[in-house]
């Protein structure tokens, strides 16, 4: 005969108490690994090689575990699913106002190359290497530095290439850190 308070408790449900801590525990650590991606993030996530998936990895596993609690149970998953989901719409909402927040608070688009030369101190703020960089124009077709006039290392770790001949309108740099750097040469008239 099946035992439905064993299956109940052990495997499917949740007491009030439990799922509390459940919320609780996803919301900080949702949290807390935000912070850690916001201040690492672009280096991070915009060189994903073996150490980065690993870390990240054993990152998921530690905070899965650490967010079901003692004894997971389904509706202890289902919980930290939709918070997870939950938080990250919230985190959406106030992704689309930080643009309202001085400069000198949000992160920013940045120039972290200028007439094929990288500037060092944009990537040292923004915790990319110079070999980081060549990785990545190299991954995006780039095959001489001195055909580059002007990268843009995007909030979330892209690069926007202007290539020797080309031209980009002032609109799309108006705020991007060091703008004032950008020859007039490379803005297309308005």
């Amino acid at each position: 005969m099946i035992d439905l308070d064993l299956l109940w408790h052990d495997y499917l449900g949740i007491s009030w108490t439990g799922a509390l801590g459940v919320v609780l525990s996803t919301i900080v650590l949702y949290l807390f690994f935000s912070l850690l991606v916001h201040l690492a993030g672009t280096r991070l996530m915009a060189t994903m090689g073996a150490a980065s998936f690993v870390v990240l990895a054993v990152v998921g596993g530690v905070s899965a575990r650490s967010m079901l609690g003692e004894s997971p149970t389904m509706l202890g998953g289902l919980l930290v699913l939709n918070t997870l989901m939950v938080m990250e719409a919230l985190m959406g909402s106030l992704r689309r106002v930080t643009h309202m927040l001085p400069a000198a608070v949000r992160r920013r688009p940045s120039v972290v190359m200028l007439e094929g030369r990288s500037l060092a101190g944009a990537l040292h703020r923004r915790r990319l290497t110079e070999s980081g960089l060549h990785d990545r124009l190299r991954a995006g077709g780039v095959l001489d530095p001195a055909e580059v006039e002007l990268v843009i290392l995007e909030e979330r770790g892209s690069l926007t290439v202007v290539r020797r001949g080309d031209r980009i309108a002032p609109a799309l740099v108006a705020d991007v850190e060091g703008a004032e750097l950008i020859p007039e040469r490379l803005l297309a008239a308005a």
